[in-house]
């Protein structure tokens, strides 16, 4: 399983925090995590909130940090992968032990199945970082861990929060006495541990008061584990802290969707980046309901029609929807819904599951099995955890928002998105949410605190659920609440019955409504083009005496639509050329990556040596000083020497040299250099330090992990280097081949960016935007924004025929090739001539800044390439303001 993006980011956050930890205090270790992405948030023109680390009151000493995901961003995972970084870069054990935490046994039970699991993604990882060599136990097994085991294999131990968190530990599992424990303790130093207390004595002969006692709790506190606290919003109080200072952890990295204020947020996922990333489904679509048996009948349709879509998919998806039913004294109860569901609208019973805490039907079922039928699942707050279906698609609540908790829960099952691979059908990129809730303002407020709760920002909320704003047109309210670009509504009025409203609830992807009135008729309403099909239908439920009325309604309502259409929708479209390349014959896009894979270069080729600079040992006790990029960072001696075994003789040196550098080969394996290169290299640079005066191998045996982390920080440092070059050599050099092709072209129509936010604009109408007057990606600040104003200025070129807003980061979007990254230019344009003009602007603040020349010098490749213009444009250059910078650079 290859990692996202956002996964590595938050990885390497966290591998070099470690790192810094080791050597300066997590405190000092935090800051400089803070100060980088603050300076990379400036770059981007964003600011963070302001953070402080906040140490563990018993344990200051120990590195404490929580990584932000919000729901879906895959945070078992990474809580498995963190045990290799913690191990590497902080503990310094071969094979760690680890305390993993969950706040309930629902999910210890999840997490175990999936940690044995030797085929699930999660062990797999944990096997391939520690070459198989790994032990999962629950917390119940804690008495058939065996020294042998901490010493061969990362034990993983899988425990509720509440098996520790006590205030008397009398009576309690983890901290009684066990003689099977007897043998971690021969000869270790019991200062600190708990002893008997005289009420444990009386109550055992075989205990004297005073003495060290054989628990688990004191195992842990002379093992010092790696502590990983899944949900950690659960677990900060008080008492959790004295927990921790029972255990005497090592470090402590907890997950969360929905840190507190006592967290210390090392990294935080944005919802933005899952939905990037293709991990969620994204936007949340809401209708809102008068009654529960509505939200229950259009749930039904929605989920028909995402089966029909999705039967045309190219991996199975049989969408599943969800009822959040009442408890017993409630309205719809459990029963009622699956009721309603058999006799009102004809579902058959096999394919309705009900999981309650009485009535656990999923128990043992596969729902991504194509053999099983379950397309519906009725449940009160049972799903709320350890319950995961991507095919869950419609959540339908039956009862206000406001008044319940399980909605928070059960939204976030529908947002997991199937095989974390954006799907071809929109549909199936979005959720569904039917609302027993009459107004959709209510409706929306309440979804956007469940989101909230989940991890979202606030920003993100308003980007995420659709209709995002509330006209109070009751026209605009029920059909097309989003006040930015409301669509024409086709109405009529027709007989309310049953026939008529499953002809109806059929025809909803047409974008057909209606809402019941209290004179027995449907007020009908079709949002935007009507097709013929959709049109027929709904002229066959309307009487005959109405059918001419019918047809001049429909003929009006097909004439404003049609005067809606943006330039997109009218057939305009801009082809941007692609940067490409030519390599030895072969043709390619120009991305620094492609090109790096197809350069020849050999790790052999540089030095192979840490210089003193970067590498320096000074003794002094149980302290060595290692120079780290130019800091003098301290490390604590911490090694666990292995006892010998009697009648063994012990290793020379030679074969002591021998294993470090087949150790260090495996801890720096990199996917761009051959182990036949990696190796002979170590071993060169590992005889280099044996060069130094003082360093013997077993100095180097005792600081291998840190060894290992300058070897890393070396070979990355290399790899720098080499990408400079190959991106200098094949896109600027005097022999370099930069091209491009009539065929390969990034296209922006009225398909691209359909599911990206916009935002409103007041009175301002573009005239010449892609996506329509009032549809903009969403720019930087507000009206007054100096972005805005640059795309004001770019729609008032009479030059330019049509533009849209770059989104950057968007698979559809338009980007260059950067050393390190893709830079995507933030408009393009196609100009009255034909040709493309890509526009980036820079503040004034970023001018002169690397970034900023380097943007500037392949943009002005790319245009000289492909015989297009590219402007980096500012605020005001040499007294011209934006618009007269365009202006010139066309004229040009």
């Amino acid at each position: 399983m290859l990692l996202k993006s956002y996964q590595k980011k938050t990885l390497d956050t966290l591998d070099g925090f470690l790192s810094r930890s080791l050597a300066s205090g997590p405190a000092e270790a935090f800051a400089h995590a803070v100060k980088e992405q603050e300076a990379q948030a400036l770059l981007e023109g964003r600011k963070m909130e302001p953070r402080a680390y906040r140490p563990l009151q018993h344990l200051p000493e120990v590195p404490y940090v929580c990584l932000r995901l919000p729901t879906g961003g895959g945070k078992t995972l990474l809580a498995a992968e963190s045990i290799r970084l913690a191990a590497r870069s902080y503990l310094g054990r071969a094979y760690p032990l680890v305390l993993w935490m969950v706040p309930s046994d629902a999910i210890k039970s999840q997490t175990l199945e999936a940690l044995k699991d030797r085929d699930h993604a999660y062990r797999r990882r944990l096997d391939e970082n520690f070459g198989g060599h790994v032990r999962v136990f629950d917390i119940a097994e804690f008495e058939t861990l065996r020294p042998q085991d901490m010493a061969r294999s990362a034990c993983v131990v899988v425990s509720t929060i509440q098996a520790f968190r006590v205030t008397n530990t009398v009576g309690r599992r983890v901290y009684a006495h066990h003689e099977e424990l007897e043998t971690h303790f021969a000869g270790v130093p019991t200062e600190g541990m708990e002893v008997v207390s005289a009420e444990e004595a009386a109550g055992n002969d075989m205990l004297r008061e005073g003495a060290v006692k054989f628990s688990f709790a004191n195992l842990l506190y002379h093992q010092r584990p790696l502590m990983i606290v899944d949900e950690a919003h659960n677990a900060v109080s008080g008492l959790s802290r004295e927990v921790q200072a029972r255990i005497r952890p090592a470090a402590i990295i907890e997950f969360t969707a929905t840190p507190r204020g006592v967290n210390n947020i090392l990294y935080s996922v944005t919802a933005s980046a899952l939905k990037d990333e293709e991990m969620i489904k994204l936007p949340i679509r809401v209708r809102p309901h008068d009654d529960w048996r509505e939200a229950v009948s259009s749930t039904v349709a929605t989920r028909h029609m995402l089966e029909e879509k999705a039967k045309r998919d190219r991996d199975h998806i049989r969408p599943v929807a969800l009822y959040q039913a009442q408890a017993k004294n409630g309205h719809p109860t459990v029963e009622e819904v699956k009721t309603y569901l058999m006799e009102e609208k004809l579902i058959p019973e096999a394919w309705i599951k009900i999981a309650t805490g009485e009535q656990r039907e999923l128990d043992g079922v596969n729902l991504r099995d194509p053999s099983v039928p379950v397309r519906h699942v009725i449940t009160v707050a049972a799903l709320k955890e350890g319950w995961d279906c991507p095919s869950a698609y419609v959540l339908c609540a039956t009862q206000n928002l406001s008044s319940t908790t399980a909605v928070e829960q059960l939204l976030g099952r529908v947002l997991r998105m199937p095989y974390a691979t954006r799907r071809k059908d929109p549909a199936l990129n979005c959720a569904y949410a039917h609302v027993s809730e009459p107004n959709f303002a209510a409706a929306a407020n309440g979804l956007r605190d469940k989101l909230i709760d989940m991890g979202f920002t606030d920003e993100e909320v308003r980007e995420s659920l659709q209709p995002r704003g509330v006209d109070q047109d009751e026209q605009g309210r029920l059909f097309d609440p989003d006040p930015v670009r409301p669509k024409p509504v086709l109405q009529v009025t027709v007989e309310d019955t049953p026939e008529v409203r499953q002809t109806l609830n059929e025809l909803q992807e047409g974008g057909v409504d209606y809402v019941p009135k209290a004179d027995g008729t449907l007020s009908v309403g079709v949002k935007g083009a009507v097709s013929d099909d959709v049109a027929t239908a709904v002229r066959a439920v309307v009487p005959d005496a109405n059918h001419g009325h019918f047809d001049a309604q429909l003929a009006k309502h097909r004439a404003q639509v049609e005067a809606q259409k943006t330039r997109a929708e009218l057939g305009a479209v801009i082809e941007v050329p692609r940067l490409l390349v030519e390599m030895e014959g072969e043709v390619f896009e120009a991305d620094t990556d492609a090109i790096y894979e197809r350069v020849e270069w050999s790790l052999l080729k540089h030095p192979a040596e840490l210089t003193e600079a970067e590498l320096t040992f000074r003794r002094e006790e149980e302290v060595v000083v290692i120079d780290l990029e130019g800091e003098k960072l301290v490390y604590s001696r911490s090694t666990q020497e292995a006892p010998q075994l009697t009648g063994l003789a012990t290793p020379d040196d030679a074969d002591i040299e021998v294993t470090l550098v087949q150790w260090l080969t495996r801890e720096c394996r990199d996917r761009w250099i051959p182990d036949a290169e990696m190796q002979p290299w170590i071993a060169g640079l590992i005889g280099k330090l044996l060069e130094r005066e003082g360093v013997t191998v077993r100095t180097l045996i005792d600081w291998q992990h840190q060894i290992a982390a300058r070897i890393r920080w070396k070979v990355a440092e290399i790899h720098k280097a080499e990408r400079e070059t190959a991106h200098q050599i094949m896109l600027f050099d005097d022999l370099a081949k930069p091209t491009s092709d009539a065929a390969a072209v990034v296209r922006f129509d009225d398909q691209v960016y359909r599911t990206v936010p916009t935002q409103p604009i007041g009175a301002t109408r573009f005239r010449r935007h892609l996506l329509g007057a009032d549809r903009a990606p969403l720019l930087d600040g507000d009206l007054n924004g100096e972005e805005f104003q640059c795309a004001w200025s770019l729609d008032s070129l009479e030059q330019v025929d049509v533009w849209v807003r770059n989104v950057a980061k968007h698979p559809d979007s338009f980007w260059l090739p950067r050393v390190g990254s893709r830079f995507y230019p933030d408009f393009v344009a196609r100009l009255t001539d034909g040709s493309i003009f890509v526009v980036e602007y820079k503040g004034e603040h970023l001018v002169g800044a690397p970034e900023a020349r380097e943007k500037d010098r392949i943009g002005k490749l790319w245009a000289k390439t492909t015989g297009n213009v590219f402007l980096m444009v500012r605020k005001v250059a040499h007294g011209v303001d934006a618009e007269g910078q365009m202006r010139a650079a066309i004229e040009k």
